[in-house]
């Protein structure tokens, strides 16, 4: 039984240090997370220097947050199908963690997309009022949600390393991206890729030209090319010994 009682919570904003910090092996977590930051970051930021008397621009605003709860609930499924089973047999205590966080999140997540898409048809002086509404709601969930990232990462992922070992954790990475269809899996790439340094992204692009047909990873790389600054590009195929 996993002693939860200083596990940080979305509850408990207060609590400074996770019970569990340190390295792992192989991070179930980090590079979807280190997207979806980005894109947190990114439609806070937007919303914050947001006109709110361009409609164009409050259409984009309600398109880009639905698209990040969209990106967060696929998370969501992804991890309820694949890592909670495994959570709930070895970490019960964490799993209940987990699984409340989830619940709770989706609702703000669903009060995120309404204020969005009531800012879309505001009246005239109801917009500069709501889009500094939709600004802080975006701003605290980002923070929200930060904390339980940092659960998964420096609480959970340790723990269940330690539980199932390295090998089963690799066996989860695996049946997680062999259920995410290719369209599905360009866009999670388009997110994550410009988030990654270059270690992250030798790795990942490493596996998948070991395992993956030719002519899917020609496909990946072109991706890449296309997200990436030349720069990081060419210090990527310098890793991989692509020419």
């Amino acid at each position: 039984m996993t002693d939860t009682t200083l596990v940080p919570t979305i509850e408990d904003t207060t609590t400074t240090e996770p019970i569990a910090v340190g390295m792992v092996a192989f991070d179930l977590y980090r590079d979807i997370h280190k997207g979806i930051r980005t894109e947190l970051f990114a439609v806070s930021a937007d919303a914050g220097r947001l006109d709110p008397s361009d409609p164009t621009g409050r259409r984009a605003l309600a398109a880009q947050v639905h698209g990040v709860i969209d990106l967060l609930v696929s998370h969501a499924d992804h991890e309820d199908a694949h890592v909670q089973p495994a959570i709930e047999r070895h970490l019960p205590d964490l799993a209940e963690v987990i699984s409340g966080d989830h619940l709770r999140l989706e609702g703000r997540m669903d009060r995120l997309g309404e204020i969005a898409d009531t800012l879309v048809h505001a009246a005239g002086h109801e917009r500069r009022p709501l889009t500094h509404h939709l600004y802080l709601e975006l701003s605290t969930f980002t923070g929200t949600y930060l904390l339980h990232q940092d659960v998964e990462e420096r609480v959970v992922m340790p723990a269940l390393e330690a539980a199932i070992g390295v090998p089963d954790a690799i066996r989860i990475h695996e049946a997680i991206i062999a259920s995410i269809p290719p369209e599905e899996m360009a866009q999670s790439l388009a997110v994550m890729l410009p988030a990654m340094n270059v270690d992250d992204r030798a790795e990942m692009l490493g596996g998948m030209r070991a395992g993956a047909p030719p002519e899917v990873f020609a496909g990946v790389w072109s991706l890449a090319g296309s997200l990436l600054a030349p720069s990081d590009h060419a210090a990527l195929a310098r890793r991989l010994d692509i020419s």
